[in-house]
C-alpha cells in the first residue's frame, strides 16, 4: 500500500493497523504527483491512499486513465469532508474510496481491505446519489435549447430569480422549465439538477436569446 500523505505516514496508528500479517506492505509515496502515480502503477495491484489535495493538481480524465479508472490502482482518498458534487468527480477519476480527516485508523484499515477485494468504500447515500446521476447523464434525453441554458446556469451557482435576469424570462417561466427538467430527468431535487448539470459546462454552445 503506498501512503502518498506526509501526516498520514507520520501517524503512528496507522503503522500499527496495518501489518504484513494483514497482507499490506507500507510503502511512503513520493509528494510529488510525477512521481506518486508511476510508483502505485510499478507496484499494481496496490491500495493508494492520497491527500485530497494531491488529486487536485491531476487532470481527472488523465488520472481515470493512468489508474484504470480502479482496476490497477485502487485510490483511497484522505481529505476534508465531502459533498455529492466532489465524490462525483472522485468517481469519475477512477477513485475507489474516500475516508475523512480524523478518521480512527480501524476505518481506515476496514477501507482499505474493501479496496483491496475490489469494493468502494464511500457513504451509501452519497455513492446511491452519484450512480444515480451518471445513470440519467447514460440516458441523454433530449433537451431543448432553452433546458440546456438553465442547466448551465444552475451548474453556474445561479438561482432562479439570476437565471430568469440573465435570460430574459419571468421567474415563473424558469420554475416552470426547472420542473419539466426534474420530470424529464428523473430527479427530484436542486442539487441532483446541480450535479446532471456539470456536464454542460463545457458546452460551448452560447446562450439562446432572449424569447
Amino acid at each position: 500500500m503506498v501512503v502518498a500523505n506526509s501526516r498520514l505516514w507520520n501517524w503512528k496508528g496507522l503503522r500499527r493497523c496495518f501489518s504484513q500479517r494483514d497482507g499490506f506492505i507500507l510503502v511512503e509515496g513520493y509528494e510529488s504527483p510525477e512521481q506518486w502515480l508511476p510508483q502505485c502503477q510499478r507496484m499494481a495491484p496496490c491500495v493508494a491512499i492520497a491527500d485530497q489535495a494531491l488529486l487536485e493538481r491531476f487532470d481527472p480524465a488523465e488520472f481515470a486513465g493512468m489508474v484504470d479508472f480502479g482496476r490497477s490502482v485502487q485510490v483511497l482518498v484522505y481529505g476534508p469532508a465531502l459533498d455529492e458534487r466532489v465524490v462525483q468527480n472522485l468517481v469519475r477519476m477512477g477513485c475507489m474510496g474516500f475516508v475523512a480527516e480524523g478518521t480512527p485508523p480501524s476505518i481506515l484499515k476496514k477501507a482499505a481491505h474493501a479496496l483491496a477485494r475490489g469494493e468502494m468504500w464511500f457513504q451509501r447515500r452519497l455513492l446511491t446519489r452519484v450512480l444515480q446521476q451518471l445513470l440519467f447523464a447514460d440516458r441523454s434525453p433530449k433537451l431543448t435549447p432553452r433546458e440546456k441554458d438553465i442547466l448551465k446556469l444552475i451548474a453556474r451557482g445561479y438561482k432562479n430569480r439570476a437565471i430568469a435576469e440573465k435570460l430574459c424570462i419571468s421567474h415563473e417561466t424558469v420554475r416552470w422549465h426547472i420542473r419539466g427538467l426534474h420530470s424529464k430527468l428523473g430527479l427530484q431535487d436542486r442539487l441532483g439538477t446541480a450535479m446532471y448539470a456539470q456536464q454542460y459546462l463545457d458546452d460551448d454552445t452560447p446562450f439562446q436569446d432572449a424569447s
